[in-house]
């Protein structure tokens, strides 16, 4: 009866992404995508004799926390085919052309149907599912077929579906697993399983990469001609709100570094008109003299917060806080909304140590920065504690690559 609600559902769903197509580009995008998803798979697994290690992510942020996971493995098994699969347009768009996957495409929405024709037809010896995805047809097609099927990255509350009364169809999916590598002891505690691991979070891992391998970039060096500056990462409209009145107060001889979540050159030009200072455009209008440079183009947060004195997350006053440890490991005090953070371990766990604050107002944010700002030795520590800090939460990627490890060698005995 669940199944058949389930498959009744996803119907709907199909049904109304392609009338959302019609009024919404993002919309349009993934249908899109989904018409033409089998064109592309079937050009380039069709005649594949390669093993496949096929690696799902539900978006970009997703994809960041199984990205170690996927260069270690492709680093361990060079003549393996890697399938990176999304199922958000705003993932796929950005790592489309991602090299270390052989090939990146949408997942066919799930169904009987098509879940049987992906899994005959890319025929895959490993399945990792990071995080958030649990897909019916797919997860017990991979069951049927007995192939190895990992989730890594994964976090549970109480709250959940699974843990609910009427939540024994969701429940169940997480036994198809052959292992779950979870965040933290207490998403292990609710799971009571034997198949559970407390890995930790790959994306400690992910951003100490980016720590240890420097990306220069002239246009942001010339900008900052060697003054302090803030770092603005994933704005949204309401960080920005809290946001202009403090740059507008010009309280710091900073210079601001403001990269937004999704490029809207309407949007950008509204906050440029409401900002007091000379703005700068990484890939347009290149004012000289600026103290506002809006990063404009994709692919460049996670090495802007190198050498900056603080950084703000959005996202935290809209749908949930985006990813603050690509700035902690760089080692500014982190600041971002006090709404939608809770959920995330990362944030609580700074928070917990006083490397973040979250802030309702331009005032709140202000009076944080200053107690720091204006206590040098204060300043350095928070610096350090920040990188430490990420440091020593790392190594998640290696205890998911030794299970991979056995289970590749249990497999040729």
């Amino acid at each position: 009866m669940r199944v058949c609600l389930y498959s009744f559902l996803l119907f709907l769903y199909r049904g109304l992404i392609r009338i959302a197509a019609l009024f919404h580009d993002k919309a349009n995008r993934m249908n899109v995508g989904q018409i033409t998803v089998w064109e592309g798979l079937e050009t380039h697994l069709a005649s594949n004799k390669k093993p496949v290690a096929w690696f799902h992510t539900a978006s970009l942020g997703e994809f960041e926390q199984g990205r170690p996971i996927i260069e270690a493995y492709k680093k361990e098994n060079p003549s393996h085919f890697i399938l990176l699969t999304f199922f958000s347009p705003s993932g796929y768009e950005v790592r489309k052309n991602y090299a270390g996957a052989d090939y990146v495409s949408y997942l066919p929405l799930d169904g009987y149907f098509n879940s049987a024709r992906f899994l005959d037809l890319v025929k895959p010896s490993l399945a990792v599912f990071v995080k958030y995805e649990f897909w019916h047809y797919y997860l017990t097609g991979l069951k049927k077929r007995s192939v190895p099927t990992l989730l890594v990255s994964a976090i549970f509350r109480p709250n959940q579906v699974f843990f609910k009364w009427y939540g024994g169809f969701y429940r169940r999916l997480l036994d198809v697993f052959t292992h779950l590598f979870v965040q933290d002891q207490a998403s292990a505690e609710l799971l009571q399983r034997s198949t559970v691991t407390v890995a930790g979070d790959t994306r400690f891992d992910r951003v100490l990469d980016n720590l240890k391998n420097p990306v220069s970039w002239d246009l942001l060096t010339n900008f900052l001609d060697n003054k302090e500056f803030m770092v603005v990462g994933s704005a949204w409209q309401a960080d920005m709100d809290v946001l202009i009145p403090l740059i507008n107060s010009k309280k710091y001889p900073f210079k601001w570094v403001i990269a937004p979540h999704e490029i809207h050159s309407e949007e950008l030009k509204s906050w440029e008109d409401k900002i007091d200072l000379t703005v700068s455009y990484s890939k347009g209008p290149a004012r000289e003299n600026a103290d506002v440079l809006f990063v404009n183009e994709v692919g460049r947060l996670a090495n802007l917060y190198r050498g900056a004195s603080f950084a703000y997350i959005g996202g935290a006053f809209g749908d949930g806080l985006h990813n603050t440890l690509e700035a902690a490991v760089f080692g500014p005090t982190v600041f971002f909304g006090n709404k939608n953070y809770l959920k995330f371990k990362e944030a609580r766990d700074l928070i917990e140590l006083g490397l973040a604050f979250p802030i309702a107002n331009a005032e709140e944010l202000d009076q944080a920065m200053r107690v720091i700002y204006e206590d040098d030795q204060n300043f350095v520590n928070k610096q350090v504690q920040s990188r430490t800090f990420v440091q020593i939460q790392a190594g998640a990627t290696e205890r998911i690559m030794g299970f991979v490890r056995n289970l590749a060698s249990n497999g040729r005995k």
